[in-house]
């Protein structure tokens, strides 16, 4: 690989390093806007209530949200050690 090439592969890890802590950071905003816009329940319920709330369903897109963030991250930990020689 030339020096170029480890340049450019350089900065796309370093760009996708700053998208992942944005990713990280502000991921959790994107469920939660979306549960306020259809009107999903924010509160925990209670059987006998929660089988008929759709809270689930938030506390679900967080987890996933996390996850992801997670997932994010270790990607680009493993770019940065594969690039280093």
């Amino acid at each position: 690989m030339t020096d170029a090439e480890r340049n450019q592969t350089g900065q796309r890890i370093a760009l996708l390093a700053r998208v992942s802590a944005l990713f990280d950071r502000f991921g959790s905003t994107v469920p939660m806007a979306i549960a306020f816009l259809n009107g999903w329940p924010t509160e925990v319920q209670f059987y006998p209530h929660r089988q008929v709330g759709e809270s689930w369903r938030l506390y679900l897109s967080l987890i996933i949200y996390q996850l992801a963030a997670l997932a994010l991250g270790r990607a680009t930990s493993f770019a940065r050690a594969s690039l280093d020689p």
